[in-house]
C-alpha cells in the first residue's frame, strides 16, 4: 500500500468510525443535509515574470499586481440539489492588499502544465476581498450555480498575498455549497429581459455594458436544478414578436422554457409596424401566446394558477386597459376572489408584470390594482412579484395603504432580466433594498411554512437575502 492510498484508507476509516461526513479532495460530500463542501481537483498559479514556468506542485498560490500574478482553482461540483447559497473559503498565509475573484470560462488546463502563456483569460471580477491572514470567505453564488466543472481564477486588485494551495491539506481551498433540502421547491424569477433584434445593442446577441444582458442572466438558470421559472413580463422586447422571441429569448432564457410560467407585459400588447420585430399589427399577444403555447393559460385571459411543492401560485394579468379593467367585479377579480378561497391554506405567491408599488420613475403607486392588492392581503398572501421598473427593489411587508403590517405582502420588484436598467427617484415608505445598476434574477427557496430569498446577480458584488414565514 503507497502511502497515497494508506492516507485515504485512514480517512475513510476514520469518517467510517467516527460516523461524521467525509469530504475528498474534488468530491462533494454533505456536512449536513444540503450542505456540501468541495476541495480542488487542481489548483496553481503563474507569473508573468517567468511566463513560461509551472507551479502545479507548489504548496503556495501567489497573487500579485506586479509582477501580474494569479491563481487558478478547479473544481467538480456533484450536487444533490438546486444551489441556495455558495462560498469559497481560501486560507491566507500572507501578504497585504486586496484579491478580486473570477469565473473563468474553460476548465481545460492541466495543473502541471499551465502557465502564465497558455493560461485561459478569467471573466470579469465578481468580488474584491481585503486580505486577513487565515481564512477568507466569498460568496461565489453566482458562479455556482450546477453540477459540473468550474475554474475559478484568484487576482490582487492590490498589493501581493499568498494562499494555501490544495497540497496544504487541512488548509486547502474549498467550496462550500448550501443545497436545496427534501421538500423544498427552488424556482427563479426576473422580468423585462430580451432586447430586440434590430436594436444596436443587441450586438448579435453580445450586448453593451448596460443593455441586453439576456445571455448572462439566463446561465444562472440553466442547469440550476430549479423548479420553475417565472418571467414576469417583457420577456421580449420591442413587442413580443413571435420572431424576435424565437431569434433573442429562445436561445437564451428558452433553454428553461420547460420551467417557465410566464405573464404578460405591456410590450406584448405594442403595436406594429416600428415598435420592433414581427409586431402584431393589431397589437394583440399573438406572439407570446405562440411562443409559450399552454404555458400561458387561458388565452383568452392571461392569467392562471398553479402548485408548486407546498406553494400556490397565481400569474395575473396587470395590462388592465387590455382585458376590460382590473378593478372590483372585474372579470379577473372575480376570478382571483375564487381562485384563493379555493387555496385556504398553506403559502401564497402572486406575480405580475406591473408593481403596486415602486420607487421607479415608471409610477410611485399603481392605484389600478389595487383590489387585486386587497383580494390578497385579505387571503394573507405572503410575496408578490413584479417587474415592469427595470430595477431591483424590496419593500418591507405592508397593507394595501402601503402602510407596515407584519402579517402584509412582502413586494419584489425584479425587473432585472437583462433588458436596460431605470433610473429611482422618490423613495415609497417600506422600500428597503434598491438597486439600478445589476442584472440578475430572484431565487426564492419555497418550503412549507417559509420561504428564503436571493437576489443572484449576473457578475456583481450587490446581493441581497433573507427568510420570511408564511402567516
Amino acid at each position: 500500500m503507497n502511502r497515497v492510498t494508506r492516507r485515504l484508507a485512514i480517512a475513510v476509516l476514520a469518517g467510517l468510525v467516527g460516523g461524521g461526513a467525509l469530504t475528498l479532495p474534488g468530491l462533494g460530500a454533505p456536512e449536513r443535509s444540503g450542505l456540501v463542501t468541495v476541495r480542488p481537483l487542481a489548483d496553481s498559479f503563474v507569473s508573468s515574470a517567468v511566463p513560461r514556468r509551472n507551479f502545479g506542485r507548489a504548496r503556495t498560490l501567489r497573487v500579485a499586481r506586479s509582477p501580474r500574478e494569479r491563481a487558478y482553482l478547479r473544481f467538480r461540483l456533484r450536487l444533490p440539489g438546486s444551489v441556495r447559497r455558495a462560498r469559497l473559503r481560501i486560507y491566507v498565509l500572507g501578504g497585504r492588499g486586496s484579491f478580486k475573484l473570477a469565473l473563468v470560462p474553460s476548465s481545460r488546463w492541466s495543473e502541471r502544465a499551465i502557465t502564465y502563456r497558455n493560461a485561459p483569460i478569467p471573466g470579469r471580477a465578481v468580488s474584491v476581498t481585503r486580505a486577513h491572514h487565515g481564512w477568507s470567505q466569498i460568496d461565489v453564488t453566482p458562479l455556482v450555480q450546477r453540477s459540473g466543472l468550474v475554474t475559478l481564477a484568484v487576482g490582487a486588485s492590490r498589493g501581493a498575498m499568498r494562499f494555501a494551495s490544495r497540497e496544504r491539506g487541512a488548509r486547502a481551498p474549498r467550496i462550500v455549497v448550501d443545497t436545496a433540502s427534501p421538500g423544498e421547491s427552488v424556482i427563479a424569477a426576473a422580468g423585462n429581459i430580451a432586447c430586440d433584434p434590430l436594436s444596436p445593442s443587441f450586438n448579435n446577441g453580445v450586448g453593451t455594458a448596460t443593455e441586453c444582458h439576456q445571455r448572462a442572466t439566463s446561465n444562472l438558470l440553466v442547469g440550476a436544478g430549479l423548479a420553475g421559472v417565472l418571467t414576469l413580463g417583457d420577456a421580449q422586447y420591442a413587442c413580443g414578436g413571435y420572431a424576435a422571441y424565437q431569434q433573442v429569448f429562445n436561445p437564451t432564457w428558452g433553454r428553461v422554457k420547460g420551467l417557465v410560467h410566464p405573464v404578460l407585459g405591456n410590450h406584448d400588447y405594442r403595436p406594429g409596424p416600428l415598435a420592433g420585430t414581427d409586431c402584431d399589427p393589431a397589437a394583440l399577444p399573438s406572439g407570446y401566446l405562440r411562443y409559450f403555447g399552454t404555458a400561458a393559460g387561458d388565452p383568452s385571459r392571461g392569467y392562471y394558477s398553479f402548485d408548486i411543492g407546498a406553494w400556490h401560485l397565481i400569474a395575473l394579468n396587470t395590462n388592465c386597459g387590455e382585458i376590460g379593467g382590473c378593478g372590483p367585479g372585474s372579470a379577473q377579480e372575480v376570478w382571483l376572489r375564487a381562485d384563493l378561497a379555493a387555496h385556504p391554506s398553506g403559502c401564497t405567491l402572486a406575480y405580475m408584470h406591473h408593481p403596486r408599488f415602486s420607487s421607479s420613475w415608471e409610477q410611485a403607486g399603481n392605484t389600478e390594482l389595487d383590489a387585486f392588492w386587497r383580494d390578497l392581503y385579505a387571503a394573507r398572501v405572503e410575496l408578490v412579484l413584479a417587474a415592469h421598473d427595470h430595477v431591483y427593489e424590496r419593500f418591507a411587508p405592508q397593507d394595501p395603504n402601503g402602510r407596515p403590517d407584519p402579517m402584509g405582502i412582502r413586494e419584489f420588484v425584479v425587473g432585472t432580466g437583462g433588458f436596460s436598467h431605470h433610473p429611482f427617484f422618490a423613495v415609497q415608505p417600506n422600500s428597503v433594498v434598491r438597486n439600478n445598476t445589476t442584472f440578475g434574477v430572484l431565487k426564492l427557496t419555497l418550503r412549507a411554512g417559509g420561504y428564503d430569498w436571493r437576489f443572484v446577480p449576473e457578475a456583481d458584488a450587490f446581493a441581497d437575502a433573507g427568510s420570511g414565514s408564511c402567516h
